[in-house]
Formats: structure tokens, sequence, C-alpha cells
């Protein structure tokens, strides 16, 4: 594996951690079409995490409006935070094998940087 390869594959895995998924937008300049897929793959990372964050909110919102449903908010959240880990592997596993993994009504808005 050259050089250039094994950092677009660690900027591949940072795309899809969240937070980290910053640093490849910042750093990975240029007009080259590496550079364009990095920048997608790190779209769609930082698109998924706010996903996965806005579920969050409405599962807590939602807990603290009905508190009789307070008690499968634990479970909603282990669920989603499972979910979002096979999500998160997948993707990076179709990353570093040059292709994507679309997400329904997130992925949409990656195209758009």
């Amino acid at each position: 594996m050259t050089e250039p390869q094994r950092k677009s594959s660690w900027l591949l895995i940072l795309c899809y951690l969240p937070l980290f998924g910053v640093f490849p937008l910042l750093f990975e300049s240029g007009s080259s079409s590496r550079a364009r897929e990095i920048r997608w793959h790190a779209r769609n990372g930082l698109l998924l995490f706010g996903g996965v964050v806005l579920v969050g909110i409405a599962a807590t919102a939602l807990s603290m409006l009905f508190q009789s449903l307070a008690c499968l908010y634990s479970v909603a959240m282990f669920f989603v935070g499972v979910l979002y880990v096979i999500l998160v592997v997948l993707a990076i596993v179709k990353a570093l094998q040059g292709e994507r993994l679309i997400f329904p009504v997130l992925s949409r808005y990656a195209d758009r940087g």
C-alpha cells in the first residue's frame, strides 16, 4: 500500500467516527476525485452522527413529556446505539473498498457539499 493510499484509508476511517469527521473536511482539499470522495464520506458520517443525536434528543423529550414511557428510553437508545455502530462499521468497510453506503434521507445532503 502506497503512502497516499494509507493516508486516505485513515481519513476514510476518521470520516465515520463521531466528530472526527470534521478533520477530513478541513485537511483534505483539492479537486481530485479522491479528495471529493473523502469529503463526501466525511459529510455522510457527520450527517449520520447528527441523525443519531436528533433521535436521542427526540427520545429524551418524549421520555420527559410522557413519564410512563421513560423506562423505554434506555432500551430505545441502546438499540439506536447498536444500530449506529453497525452502520458505521459497514460504512467504513464500504468506504475502504471504494464504495458508498447510502443512508436514506441523510446521504442526499452529503452530495450537496
